[in-house]
């Protein structure tokens, strides 16, 4: 009987290593003989054909699938199964998910839970609330320097939420964000207007005698 977590979801914005995070916890499983699977998306094309890779150059083989019923064809004799670039898989995913972990299968996902906007991206986030585990990882911001980059800023005009390349993009902290149409993201609460009690309405308790 596999032990441990059954859905692990690896998120956070881009060169915040999650590709690398996934690869390392797939060797891990390799190293305890269990019998592992990659698949990714055809739609992420930065890597090299039938791997995935990282920003920091850790590659593992991978199988790319164009839509996510396809990850089925080829997971019956894994039993740790890694789904790279997760936020890119149409409408099955969730379906495929749902069958791999009735089949007693291991998965770990990884992928951007936010897209340029900052909004929820694909089917990430309700990935994540059927996760017995999520972990979010942050990068470096590429304008202020600090070590909490959670946005992923596009840096070129376009009105598509997927637009692959690693030109196009940098990380940024959610203080350096700038969404499209927005000089900056402002997170204040709304100011309430308070009146003051007239001293004649405010009723006193009398005093013991």
């Amino acid at each position: 009987m596999l032990s441990g977590y059954r859905l692990e979801v690896i998120v956070g914005c881009m060169s915040a290593g999650k590709s690398s995070e996934l690869i390392r916890r797939i060797e891990r499983a390799r190293l305890a003989y269990l019998p592992t699977i990659i698949v990714r998306p055809k739609t992420d094309t930065r890597s090299k054909p039938n791997f995935v890779e990282s920003r920091n150059g850790l590659a593992s083989q991978a199988i790319v699938v164009a839509e996510a019923k396809e990850i089925l064809k080829y997971s019956s004799h894994a039993v740790v199964i890694g789904i790279d670039e997760a936020q890119f898989f149409n409408d099955d995913l969730i379906s495929v998910v749902q069958t791999l972990l009735r089949q007693k299968k291991k998965l770990i996902c990884s992928g951007l839970d936010l897209d340029y906007r900052g909004n929820a991206f694909g089917h990430v986030p309700q990935l994540m609330a059927m996760a017995d585990r999520v972990d979010k990882l942050l990068a470096v911001c590429r304008k202020c320097g600090s070590d909490f980059a959670c946005r992923t800023q596009r840096m070129v005009h376009s009105d598509e939420q997927i637009l692959v390349g690693d030109a196009q993009y940098e990380a940024r902290c959610i203080h350096c964000f700038e969404p499209p149409g927005e000089y900056q993201l402002r997170l204040e609460l709304p100011l309430y207007e308070t009146t003051p009690v007239p001293l004649a309405l405010v009723q006193t308790a009398p005093v013991a005698s």
